[in-house]
């Protein structure tokens, strides 16, 4: 197994404006320490301006922090971005100054200090399907009704993902890439217009391009609610749910779970919460609300042993929208929560 059961890992942005606390604090605290998006320190560390860099097709205003597919030359530099791509050098798609001051700092860090994830290291992008429904077409429709644009987000996103995985493996520790699905919140509702098909091959295409440098664990977060058997379904290694939340909502698809469990994936519970978050919440509370969820899963004809090998720990979303002193207090609570979990069941 390539983790130790309830493993912790970090989602990935921050509100903290110090840098070297930063390591400090995921040094201290995570098991698998993620890529910080410092969303207070500059805007191309948001999650959507951070993955535009080398995308021949769009355009990012700095200020509003609005991305577009200008109409002008939109086929040409389509056609461009598909030439540079397939040339089998992704090299273009790689962050500029602007948008690496997290990630540079993470690999500054890693290389200076051989505990900070000692043997994994997470770094994390935008999805395509949350990319696809923010970006605009010049003119109004989304990005992701356009079936050339929405394949060649993929493969970018994707790509970017391999090239700092390729980083990771360089200071000699194995990557972990997740994408990072908030606009699947809701899929399956009247105000969902995804399609089953859109979601998984755009998920299968991201996750292969991730893929294509070496080996990596891919994952996929979700900050709310969706439909967790067709995340089952997909090309990816992990699911990460918002299980302080959730945990009721994951537990209605125990036959697709049990199948993604068996094909070899693994679990991260967000149990640890961030905007839930209320002062006084202890490790052993958490740890008992997700064990109600796995006791329930096993009730519903899911391995028990597979469920406690196969989950890890996260916090239930990223920690950016929070003030820094809470955002502490969260991280803080990653070991023992961990620790709970393991005590409780034999690992």
């Amino acid at each position: 197994m390539p983790f130790s059961p309830f493993s912790t890992l970090s989602i990935g942005s921050v509100p903290f404006t110090d840098i070297p606390l930063v390591f400090d604090l995921l040094g201290a605290n995570v098991d698998i320490p993620a890529s910080p998006q410092l969303v207070r320190l500059s805007p191309w560390e948001d999650m959507l301006m951070g993955a535009v860099d080398g995308i021949d097709f769009l355009a990012a205003d700095e200020e509003s922090r609005v991305i577009t597919v200008p109409l002008k030359n939109r086929e040409e530099n389509l056609a461009s971005f598909y030439e540079k791509y397939y040339s089998g050098d992704p090299s273009f798609l790689e962050k500029t100054e602007r948008s690496k001051l997290g990630f540079s700092s993470f690999a500054a860090r890693a290389s200076s200090d051989a505990n900070f994830g000692r043997e994994f290291l997470k770094t994390q992008i935008v999805g395509p399907l949350t990319f696809g429904q923010s970006v605009k077409v010049e003119g109004g429709f989304a990005l992701a009704d356009d079936p050339g644009l929405i394949e060649a987000a993929c493969l970018a996103l994707g790509a970017k993902l391999a090239l700092e995985a390729r980083v990771i493996r360089d200071l000699g520790r194995k990557p972990v890439v997740f994408l990072d699905e908030p606009g699947l919140t809701g899929y399956g509702s009247a105000f969902s217009t995804l399609s089953e098909e859109l979601v998984l091959n755009s998920l299968n295409s991201a996750a292969q391009a991730a893929r294509s440098l070496g080996e990596v664990t891919v994952g996929c977060h979700v900050c709310g609610n969706t439909d967790w058997g067709l995340l089952a379904k997909a090309d990816i290694d992990i699911i990460n749910c918002d299980a302080f939340e959730y945990v009721e909502s994951v537990c209605l698809y125990p036959k697709e779970l049990a199948g993604f469990l068996e094909r070899g994936g693994w679990l991260a519970w967000g149990i640890v919460p961030t905007q839930g978050y209320v002062p006084g919440v202890t490790a052993g509370e958490l740890a008992n609300r997700l064990s109600m969820g796995l006791e329930a899963l096993v009730r519903r004809g899911v391995d028990g042993k597979l469920l406690k090998e196969r989950a890890l720990v996260t916090s239930s979303c990223g920690l950016g929208g929070l003030g820094e002193e809470t955002a502490r207090k969260v991280l803080e609570l990653f070991p023992s929560v961990s620790g709970a979990l393991r005590e409780k069941f034999g690992k």
